[in-house]
């Protein structure tokens, strides 16, 4: 009889955002969520005005905040259903 063996999951980090998110209330990650749309489309306009790669760099973070943002709260909606 064989035995299968479970891999091993590696190990993953969570970022300073990830850690930062997963303790705030839905409300505040409505809050948070609002902010971070909000900050890039204010990087992009910048850069679009001035072509400076900081904007560009302000926007990627923004929108990585989003997306650690909209999946707690995927997260979230799925367990409550």
């Amino acid at each position: 009889m064989f035995k299968f063996k479970k891999e091993e999951q590696p190990k993953v980090e969570k970022t300073k955002i990830q850690k930062r998110v997963e303790k705030l209330s839905t409300q505040e990650l409505m809050g948070w969520a609002d902010q971070a749309i909000f900050g890039v489309g204010r990087a992009m306009s910048d850069w679009q005005r001035f072509g400076s790669p900081d904007s560009l760099e302000e926007a990627i973070l923004g929108a990585e905040a989003l997306h650690e943002v909209l999946k707690i709260l995927k997260e979230r909606t799925d367990n409550d259903v």
